[in-house]
């Protein structure tokens, strides 16, 4: 398959010179600092508690096969008695829990066009800034990536295990969130009880970014368990991370010992979840939430993510990032360009649970 970067916007020497010092005299020498002073960064977080998949060249698709649940107790067929009967054959059980997760990498181009006579006359070296930019930039995008394709689970229904979803306060959807409906302790708790449990709720209207309404019911699903080896994580924002500091029950809790490895963002443990701030979690403000009901949030609300690393979603890469520098001498110009193939997909819907808070 051929890429080609289209319509690359070209860097040239105003676009680089910076904001005007005013009058020049040439017996006051200025001098130009040969650093940047960058402006805030989100940092990148979900792209370390996923399953990172690379495939080899060659390859289009991965399929991740897996099982939809375990048969368990009540799954599996048993002989409670002899087979002492002639021609009576033992009860076999249907193997019919096996499905797979498809996934198909798609081809992400990013790049600069830089003239030459931006590059001769600036102070900075714009290469390196350029790199920066690009690598920064994919990383940005593809944990945002992470985050609404997780945001984006299946809910349970009443037939099939996914995703659940608790409220703050005493709202049923995002829709009825209020001012004071903040994410507490208690609700950490309640969502890992949910994460841990088989028995799966679903809410009266289900659907693609979480159900909503009233608790209905429960569907039998994974119990994925918290242990050590990997923790359940929780992604929380900004305004989370001030209500749990507030918090004397969070902040009692949340200290580490011994020689745990804290993750980009991580600001503690509690009841053995690791709670990691980021602002690529879905936050919203005016307008429709991230659950299934198609109407704006009642409040301005975070959708907060608990988790089984590894097992909820998976990040797959097709080509390896490759970062290109060559002369374009038909213009004078070089050029840097990021090239890159991935997708991102969850692969069990009932190893999240969603916590939606007003952040107020």
């Amino acid at each position: 398959m051929m890429e080609t970067i289209k319509e690359l916007g070209q860097t040239q020497q105003s676009d680089v010179q910076g904001t005007t010092v005013g009058t020049k005299y040439g017996l006051q020498p200025i001098e130009f600092l040969r650093e940047i002073v960058d402006a805030a960064k989100n940092q990148l977080y979900f792209a370390n508690f996923v399953r990172q998949i690379h495939l080899p060249k060659g390859v289009h698709d991965v399929t991740i096969p897996k099982k939809s649940t375990y048969e368990g107790r009540s799954g599996v067929d048993y002989n409670t008695s002899e087979l002492v009967t002639a021609n009576t054959a033992m009860t076999f059980t249907t193997m019919d829990n096996l499905v797979s997760v498809i996934v198909q990498p798609t081809v992400n181009i990013s790049g600069y066009a830089l003239t030459k006579s931006a590059l001769h006359t600036n102070a900075l070296n714009l290469l390196d800034i350029a790199k920066e930019e690009l690598s920064y930039a994919l990383g940005d995008r593809i944990d945002q990536a992470i985050a609404v394709a997780i945001g984006n689970a299946t809910s349970s229904t009443s037939s099939a295990t996914g995703a659940q979803t608790l409220y703050g306060g005493d709202a049923t959807s995002d829709n009825t969130l209020s001012t004071g409906d903040i994410l507490t302790t208690d609700l950490i708790a309640e969502a890992a009880k949910l994460l841990k449990s088989q028995n799966k709720q679903y809410r009266a209207s289900p659907g693609s970014g979480g159900g909503y309404g009233a608790v209905s019911g429960t569907v039998t699903g994974n119990p994925w368990m918290n242990s050590p080896d990997d923790p359940y994580v929780l992604f929380i924002g900004p305004a989370q991370e001030m209500a749990l500091r507030k918090d004397s029950q969070f902040v009692n809790a949340a200290e580490y010992g011994g020689n745990e490895v804290v993750q980009n963002g991580e600001i503690g443990q509690y009841l053995g979840i690791k709670v990691v701030v980021t602002n690529n979690v879905e936050q919203v403000s005016g307008s429709e939430g991230p659950d299934a009901e198609t109407a704006n949030a009642g409040a301005t609300m975070t959708r907060c993510i608990l988790m089984k690393p590894k097992k909820a979603c998976a990040l797959v890469w097709g080509r390896e990032p490759e970062l290109n520098v060559w002369d374009y001498n038909e213009q004078d110009q070089v050029r840097i360009s990021l090239v890159t193939h991935y997708a991102v997909s969850v692969i069990y819907d009932d190893a999240i649970v969603f916590i939606d808070v007003a952040d107020a």
